[in-house]
């Protein structure tokens, strides 16, 4: 079965990433980031990757990739996936509120 032997992440990194995006981009309570670690299949990628997501109210979903495993994401990746998503945020807000989470 592909990705049985995956390690899953650990739910705090997850949440951590889920706070941190949501409090940056001052997130309606009705928006749902999501977090998925999968295993990459691609020649040449990170065995794990990490998909976020963001899915809102009337707006179609949008979501971006990083090449490693979530409990390894970290403040710049999100900078990263505001930028895919059509938000500018600097790095020292994302990693004030990382850090906070």
């Amino acid at each position: 079965m592909i990705g049985s032997t995956a390690k899953r992440p650990r739910l705090e990194s997850v949440r951590r990433i889920k706070r941190t995006l949501s409090g940056a981009l001052a997130l309606p309570e009705d928006a749902l980031v999501t977090v998925a670690q999968l295993a990459c299949l691609e020649q040449g990628c990170a065995p794990l990757e990490t998909v976020i997501g963001l899915l809102r109210a009337g707006e179609a979903q949008v979501q971006h990739k990083i090449h490693k495993p979530t409990d390894e994401i970290d403040a710049n990746d999100l900078v990263e996936v505001c930028a895919a998503w059509g938000w500018s945020v600097e790095t020292s807000v994302l990693e004030s509120i990382f850090k906070e989470n």
